[in-house]
């Protein structure tokens, strides 16, 4: 039996001393510092996968919706950062020998109907940076004669070079129109712009851009940018006659080609579409005053500049109101000044043919009688005026005259060796933009 509580036989109220808070609820404090923790563990858990789907779908859309850049260059995802490339760029340049890096800036002029071993010392010796193909010249026949012997040449080409090179041809359409005899004629620029719809262009331009393609050639001598005024050039090789047209159809083309991996060029600055004469036969001059230049001839490739033009060819005219002594394709006043320094345009700068009646007959009046160091003189003027390719003479007697001048130029430092850089630093940097140089990794 149990005993009784002392205080229950006095009478007194039965008191159990209270328990402090914490422990009364102890079960309670417990239980919901579980609930606390589980719902971190849940908010940790799904941070972690709403973060990795979230990467998920951003890897997903950028493989597959290609950047504005992608599309504009189809060779810039491979295309290290501007600092890097840069870097990786003048690397390259170090390790040339004196005469790769000379022959970088020469482009042989190439009409033949397969491959020979006189091709074999330009290529191998003077080790040039590209060519200019010709299937006819001067009204000499066809070479060669079929596609499959094109095709065959350039490979052959490719094979025996020493550097990567630029091929290039002039595929304007109409009247210029090199792959004509083998895939039959293209509508000429007026044609393309009397059409009224610019996609017309660039659908001409990407056709082009893959027969070139098919063939190894990487560089298109075309679209004129040239506004036509009435001048001697053939007003079907130019877009139009307003400077919209010119920029809105030139345009279109310039981007079906370089869309589709083609390096396009602008021609014939500083505009020949007033000229008197074709540069080919004479040499003309330009009576434009500056206001008149500014406004109509130079505004077409100004407005053009936002299409990334790959190259601009520079053409032999003389142009008073700017430079009273050189035609603009000797001229530093025209290239670099006005070009470069007022345009604004960093890419490639190519001559015109060196072998133009424009060149031979202005070198004569400065007393060259020999064509071979006249065109050479003038080979070396236009490199020291800012053109970074020659376009060599399809003549071989010329071709070395060329050569020798610009050698021995760089060799007595008259073509500073800061100069021989900054060609080669943007004709490098095309080779690698096209695919055509891979540069090892530093």
């Amino acid at each position: 039996m149990r005993e009784p509580s002392p205080m229950r036989n006095k009478g007194a109220r039965l008191t159990v001393p209270r328990s402090p808070w914490y422990i009364r609820h102890r079960w309670l404090l417990i239980g919901g510092i579980v609930d606390v923790g589980l719902l971190v563990v849940l908010f940790v858990l799904a941070r972690k996968v709403l973060f990795s789907g979230a990467a998920t779908v951003v890897v997903t859309v950028t493989a597959v919706v290609p950047s504005a850049t992608s599309i504009a260059n189809p060779t810039s995802a491979a295309t290290p950062s501007p600092a890097t490339l840069s870097q990786q760029i003048d690397a390259y340049i170090q390790q040339m020998p004196l005469t790769q890096k000379i022959g970088q800036l020469l482009m042989l002029s190439v009409y033949t109907n397969a491959y020979s071993s006189a091709l074999d010392a330009p290529l191998q010796q003077t080790q040039v940076g590209g060519i200019v193909w010709f299937p006819n010249h001067n009204g000499g026949p066809l070479m060669p004669t079929t596609l499959s012997g094109v095709k065959q040449l350039i490979t052959d080409i490719k094979a025996h070079a020493t550097n990567p090179l630029l091929i290039a041809t002039d595929e304007e359409g109409g009247d210029v129109d090199r792959l004509a005899p083998y895939y039959g004629r293209t509508p000429a620029p007026a044609e393309l712009t009397a059409t009224g719809d610019p996609q017309n262009a660039k659908d001409q331009a990407v056709q082009d851009a893959q027969r070139l393609s098919y063939l190894g050639i990487n560089v298109d001598f075309a679209p004129l940018a040239d506004v036509n005024q009435g001048g001697a050039i053939d007003a079907s090789r130019m877009f139009g006659s307003s400077v919209a047209q010119v920029t809105q159809y030139a345009g279109a083309f310039l981007d079906g080609l370089q869309q589709h991996g083609i390096a396009g060029t602008l021609k014939h600055w500083p505009g020949i579409g007033a000229v008197p004469a074709n540069p080919d036969y004479a040499l003309p001059t330009l009576d434009h005053t500056q206001a008149q230049l500014n406004n109509i001839d130079f505004a077409s490739f100004r407005a053009l500049l936002s299409h990334q033009p790959d190259l601009i060819m520079v053409t032999h005219v003389l142009v008073p109101a700017y430079d009273q002594t050189y035609p603009a394709s000797l001229s530093p006043t025209l290239i670099n000044g006005v070009l470069r320094g007022q345009l604004g345009y960093q890419g490639v700068v190519v001559s015109d043919a060196m072998e133009a009646t424009a060149i031979t007959q202005f070198m004569q009046q400065r007393g060259y009688t020999n064509p071979a160091q006249g065109v050479g003189e003038a080979s070396v003027l236009a490199i020291l005026a800012g053109e970074d390719l020659i376009e060599c003479p399809v003549d071989p007697t010329l071709e070395q005259g060329v050569v020798n001048a610009v050698t021995q130029a760089v060799d007595s430092g008259r073509i500073s060796q800061a100069r021989l850089q900054q060609s080669l630093e943007r004709i490098i940097r095309l080779k690698v933009q096209l695919g055509i140089l891979k540069l090892p990794k530093s």
